[in-house]
């Protein structure tokens, strides 16, 4: 079992000081969900990705890199813990959009899918998310949340990231993308997989 430092590395921590965009930030997102950094942002240094979400790093990797920055992302699930305890989960992703082509593509997609949807900008009413997964029957997780200032800063904290970095946060949209049922799914991820795609058209 590796062991892992309850600090992050002097390399990990120059390349987050250095960026100063929303794409660095999402590009430096894909470089941890790929194992190429330790640590990341909001996360407890030195931990990569839950394995459960290890099929979904690629496309995740490049829902980043082409402007998507993920904040959380689960498969689908509907199945009894070893205690027996029922988990079920829908396929979810949440995270923020700065480009609004990029965002009007995604929304648009996941509504003609019929994926639940939530688009927030900031200033916007409270909002209390979509509940994507319930234990027992019971709300558990929920995706879309509004942030509270002092909330999105611990998720980007000044230690790691630059003021100019965490304003180009603060200034883009939330998205969150979910399916409707509680259950296995990989409706989400296709439908993510194509609009990603005709991004990478639209802009080559």
């Amino acid at each position: 079992m590796p062991i892992r430092l309850p600090w992050t590395n002097r390399a990990d921590r120059r390349r987050w000081r250095a960026a100063t965009t929303f794409s660095e930030l999402a590009e430096l997102t894909a470089c941890w969900l790929e194992g190429d950094i330790r640590t990341h942002p909001g996360v407890k240094p030195n931990y990569g990705p839950d394995d459960e979400a290890q099929p979904l790093i690629p496309l995740m990797a490049t829902a980043n890199r082409a402007g998507f920055l993920t904040d959380s992302f689960q498969p689908g699930h509907d199945a009894a813990d070893y205690n027996g305890n029922l988990w079920e989960q829908r396929a979810a992703v949440t995270g923020f959009v700065a480009d609004p082509e990029l965002l009007t593509r995604l929304a648009e997609s996941a509504e003609r899918a019929g994926l639940l949807l939530l688009v927030q900008f900031p200033g916007d009413y409270q909002q209390r998310g979509l509940v994507v997964t319930r234990v027992n029957g019971m709300d558990y997780t929920r995706y879309g949340r509004t942030w509270a200032p002092f909330e999105l800063r611990g998720a980007w904290p000044s230690s790691l990231i630059s003021q100019a970095a965490f304003e180009e946060v603060a200034r883009a949209a939330q998205l969150t993308i979910a399916a409707r049922a509680f259950e296995p799914s990989t409706n989400l991820w296709a439908v993510l997989d194509e609009a990603l795609r005709l991004t990478s058209t639209a802009s080559s």
